[in-house]
């Protein structure tokens, strides 16, 4: 048997397109809101692309496995390297959906992800803000993305997007990222019937138990055996994030099979089946083995947990001014928008790095963070976790408790999606990214650009881990882009507006809303929350445990169906005329 990994195809360039489809329309004012659906937008063909675009077969709704969150570890580890078989079959543990109010999240739990934290006392303190740089592009990777529960993509003109990230509950950390013998895999499996595997991850607690916020070990060699010949039969390595997959087309059902993990001297695996099967080790510490008789089905809980015994010298990315501190950034200037999203986190503390004569003066910030060396780099201006941590802790309100709930999230998507394999985000011809649906790890994984206006991408990973981005959920939403002066935009986002949205979740993408109205909760404390999701019919739309990524566009851009589970998400320019230039 061969192992079928599939790669999704994607040309080297992206050519532009002539004109888009169809696509839905809203428009917002601050007295009332107007919904209007037109037909044909005209872009022009030097600033948006073609329908030759990147291809990825689509996922069927059937083929996608429900992820879950882990609860707090109850088991007794015993010491790293002993075998503790488990003499019974091993408990598999779901959840119902939490939220959207905060009495119906469970202690610990994050209303931002329906996650638990690894501390949970920091759900008590307020977000922290922070406007990160997208441009120029040596300011990728930016550090900290991977930590943010809600990351903003806001166009600010000149081609150029910016993120408003919103840090609430862990903090950012610097996570080593050792890796096997084995070269990291970059290509995303495609499953064609059922197939089994999961994940390598570092167990930095050291428990035997898989938690949200441990990062995965790229780069492990796995081999899948016929335990009865011991032929091998495939071979793969992890991703960036630790996941691999193995096709079954070729095995039988009840017979047995064998999963060999080859790990480097840095690592040793951590004690085994200690918890509910889908969220512990499974590999025997002596001989990097996992056994299983496949039944036929998808298994998609055989995972590795390890221990980092050796590390070896720290590798930091080339754009990495200060590989010494643990921070985020780098951070730019603010824009009146900042404003919207402060509201909808209340007792925030906002971060950004100056802003324009009129703006800076509206903007209700907390700090503003220089650049250590302004005149040489832009991207000099960071923001340390422990003085982040500080903003928090001081913005805290006393007697009012932080309240950022709001959201539905469910394990089990809705029925009414259509597949969607790959999300390309074109703001401008130098704005563009790519993300791709990994059925493994249940997310969308991030390629970004170069800048260059060549739709050339690349992975997209956290200056802090190494590790490429990933969200379990996108969002694409339409708003009202008004124009201050000349290329300074402000955002109709909050508060008491809404719109259309495009939500991506689980490979399947949904039209539905987004909405930042008073609910019930809002009425009765005078209190707001963050923007949300509904269905057209205004009920809670469920997001799936994790994070989210949210691009605000136009309300005159569009969502284009490419077809196959391709779709492409088309900024449309808001009318920002530069005024004409004194004639002496």
């Amino acid at each position: 048997m061969r192992k079928i990994i599939d790669s999704p195809e994607l040309p080297d360039k992206m050519p532009l397109m002539k004109q888009p489809s169809v696509h839905w329309n809203s428009k917002i004012n601050r007295v009332m809101l107007t919904w209007i659906i037109f037909g044909v937008l005209l872009l022009s063909a030097a600033c948006a692309p073609t329908v030759a675009s990147p291809t990825a077969p689509a996922v069927p709704a059937s083929s996608t496995p429900t992820e879950t969150r882990s609860p707090s570890p109850t088991a007794t580890p015993v010491p790293t390297g002993t075998s503790a078989p488990s003499p019974t079959p091993q408990p598999r543990l779901t959840f119902p959906p939490e939220g959207p109010d905060q009495d119906k999240f469970p202690s610990g739990i994050s209303p931002l992800t329906g996650l638990r934290l690894q501390d949970p006392t920091m759900l008590n303190l307020p977000a922290v803000l922070v406007s990160i740089s997208n441009m120029p592009p040596t300011a990728r990777p930016q550090a900290g993305l991977s930590f943010v529960p809600w990351n903003y993509e806001i166009f600010i003109a000149e081609g150029t997007t910016r993120f408003m990230s919103v840090f609430y509950g862990d903090l950012p950390r610097r996570i080593s990222n050792d890796l096997g013998d084995c070269p990291v895999n970059t290509t995303i499996f495609q499953p064609h019937g059922s197939w089994v595997g999961k994940r390598v991850w570092l167990d930095e607690n050291k428990d035997g138990i898989q938690e949200p916020w441990e990062a995965g070990v790229g780069g492990v060699c796995v081999r899948l055996i016929d335990t009865a010949s011991g032929k091998q039969l495939a071979s793969t390595s992890t991703d960036s994030n630790g996941y691999y997959a193995f096709d079954t087309s070729g095995l039988q059902a009840t017979s047995d099979y064998t999963l060999d993990f080859k790990i480097p001297v840095a690592y040793q695996f951590t004690q085994p089946n200690l918890g509910f099967d889908n969220l512990d080790s499974d590999a025997d510490p002596a001989s990097g083995e996992v056994h299983f008789t496949y039944n036929g089905a998808t298994d998609m809980s055989l995972d590795a947990g390890l221990v980092l015994v050796k590390p070896g010298q720290p590798v930091y990315a080339a754009s990495d001014i200060a590989p010494a501190r643990t921070y985020v950034g780098p951070i730019r200037s603010g824009r009146l928008t900042y404003n919207d999203f402060h509201a909808m986190y209340p007792a925030s503390c906002l971060i950004y790095a100056s802003a324009g004569d009129g703006i800076r003066q509206q903007l209700k910030g907390c700090e503003i963070i220089f650049g250590a060396e302004p005149t040489e780099s832009p991207n000099t201006a960071l923001l340390d976790t422990l003085h982040l941590l500080e903003l928090a802790q001081q913005n805290k309100v006393p007697n009012q408790p932080v309240n950022y709930s709001g959201h539905l999230f469910d394990p089990v998507p809705p029925a009414s999606g259509l597949p969607a394999a790959t999300l390309w985000t074109y703001f401008h011809a130098f704005s563009q990214a790519l993300w791709q649906y990994d059925p493994v790890s249940g997310s969308y994984l991030r390629q970004t650009d170069d800048g260059d206006g060549k739709g050339v991408f690349h992975m997209d990973t956290d200056r802090l881990t190494g590790r490429q981005l990933s969200f379990e959920n996108l969002a694409i939403i339409m708003a009202d882009y008004t124009v201050f002066r000349h290329g300074q935009y402000d955002i109709n986002l909050c508060c008491g507006f809404e719109g259309f949205a495009f939500v991506f979740r689980d490979g399947q993408m949904y039209k539905v809303r987004w909405s930042t109205t008073n609910g019930a909760w809002e009425k009765a404390t005078g209190l707001l929350r963050p923007l949300h999701f509904t269905f057209p019919d205004r009920t809670p739309f469920p997001l799936k445990p994790g994070r989210t990524w949210v691009s605000v566009m136009t309300i005159n851009s569009a969502m284009k169906d490419l077809l196959n589970g391709k779709w492409q998400a088309l900024f449309a320019m808001p009318d920002d005329t530069a005024p004409p230039k004194n004639v002496k």
